[in-house]
């Protein structure tokens, strides 16, 4: 029987109720090792990023969970944000990354609906935090951007988790898929952030010849 078509049949028969959460479970891990290539030893667990799950249907909904809690934080962070920006450019911009994360976070949601899971993360304190931060007006758009480049630093090291997660799926390459293109996003977004922090240093440095005002 084809692999897709039983995936189809499970999960009509997970949201319909015939099956328990478990047995759907089961059922999945147990296709997932009739896939190994002839003469492959089936891995009876799945390994990632440190962490060990019954199967790498369990592995992606866990971590797709967290993954729409930091694109929600994210989202409601940069829109409030934009709201007070008083930065030319860097409001357009932040309105721009706001709508990427909150788009994340819907296709995640139709992800995990297809895969017969449910989300259990929405927001993180840590997230609720940061959003009042930038939300602050009295807090200046350089110290923002100050702050977030020194949380973030190397754009490329901080997707570095969303593509190792996405390089160690062997049967989910929708998920790869969405993972590798959020990355993208991901990147654009932080080095952007960088450009601009750049450009605000270098416009607040004295120009040869000036002294600093006292």
């Amino acid at each position: 029987m084809n692999r897709d078509f039983e995936v189809r049949q499970l999960l009509r028969a997970f949201r319909n109720g015939i099956l328990s959460e478990a047995a759907f479970e089961d059922e999945m891990t147990r296709l997932e090792h009739e896939s190994a290539e002839p003469g492959q030893t089936p891995i009876p667990v799945f390994e990632v990023g440190g962490r060990t799950y019954r199967s790498e249907r369990e592995a992606v909904l866990s971590f797709l969970d967290e993954l729409h809690a930091a694109q929600m934080d994210a989202a409601i962070g940069f829109a409030k944000w934009s709201s007070v920006c008083r930065t030319r450019g860097l409001r357009t911009g932040l309105a721009i990354a706001a709508e990427r994360n909150a788009y994340h976070t819907r296709v995640i949601q139709h992800r995990v609906r297809e895969l017969g899971g449910s989300l259990r993360s929405v927001t993180t304190e840590e997230g609720n935090r940061l959003s009042q931060v930038l939300a602050n007006s009295e807090i200046s758009d350089f110290e923002k951007l100050s702050a977030l480049a020194a949380l973030i630093q190397e754009p490329r090291q901080a997707i570095a988790p969303l593509l190792a997660f996405a390089s160690a799926l062997r049967s989910d390459v929708e998920t790869k898929q969405a993972l590798r293109l959020f990355a993208e996003d991901e990147l654009s977004t932080a080095s952007w952030m960088r450009d601009v922090l750049a450009a605000m240093t270098e416009s607040a440095q004295p120009q040869a010849g000036e002294s600093p005002e006292r």
